[in-house]
């Protein structure tokens, strides 16, 4: 009897719907692989501020990389991608506004999909262009699109059914 005083009704705004379960779980899970590529990308601007060239010359056509300070901030960016899309997806138990948790993922999705589109715009007589088109520019449209998976579904800790 005690499981039927704990049953919500049908129409319980608080009580999550199969619907919303199967899109939490899928978000959770297409959050980690997003997070993964995040923190390889973070990885590689790390090492690259820190003074490291290896790859510098498939990424930038030459070991002649931009400025540290530049690349230390696209380091913080990709870092607080990461940070966001983990914190999203409930892996990652640090307190972040909520308004940050519902559009901040949309923010991501659209700044993926522009640097995403430019690569695979790259001028014929860019530095790496063949790596800008076939990895780099299909990369960032797939974390846009992973990113968006995450930013429809449900905002951990709302009643909101999803964006």
């Amino acid at each position: 009897m005690a499981t039927s005083q704990i049953a919500t009704t049908p129409g319980d705004a608080s009580a999550p719907t199969p619907s919303m379960l199967r899109s939490a779980t899928r978000a959770r899970a297409v959050g980690h692989v997003a997070v993964a590529i995040l923190a390889a990308a973070f990885a590689f601007h790390l090492y690259w501020t820190l003074g490291g060239e290896w790859g510098a010359v498939t990424a930038y056509g030459s070991t002649d990389l931009p400025p540290r300070g530049v690349v230390a901030v696209v380091t913080l960016l990709i870092a607080a991608a990461a940070l966001l899309v983990a914190c999203r997806i409930s892996a990652l138990a640090a307190r972040l506004p909520a308004g940050l948790l519902r559009w901040g993922p949309w923010l991501l999705v659209g700044a993926f999909a522009l640097v995403g589109l430019g690569n695979l715009t790259a001028p014929a007589d860019s530095y790496a262009r063949d790596w800008h088109i076939f990895f780099f520019g299909p990369l960032l449209l797939i974390l846009a699109a992973l990113c968006a998976v995450v930013a429809r579904s449900p905002v951990p800790g709302s009643r909101s059914r999803r964006l």
